[in-house]
């Protein structure tokens, strides 16, 4: 891939990361899928792309939560309820 086309689909994967990226991954959450939201949103993107942001955002949403398990049994013995 040439250095021009590489910016180029750098820069429209970022655009498109910004414009919905936050948008599918709240609809993620409440449970829609790839086929709900390519049916129900009429977002100027491929079903491909679509399936690539729900996967990415199911991913980030499984390392949140794995996140927040682990902080949440961490903070069970802290030093200021035992002072």
């Amino acid at each position: 891939m040439a250095e021009g086309d590489y910016f180029k689909q750098a820069l429209g994967d970022f655009i498109r990361n910004f414009a919905y990226g936050d948008e599918i991954k709240k609809l993620v959450k409440r449970g829609y899928d790839t086929d709900r939201i390519v049916r129900e949103m009429a977002y100027p993107l491929s079903p491909a792309t679509i399936d690539k942001m729900v996967q990415k955002a199911k991913a980030e949403l499984e390392s949140e939560a794995a996140a927040d398990t682990e902080d949440s049994s961490s903070d069970s013995g802290s030093s200021w309820e035992k002072g």
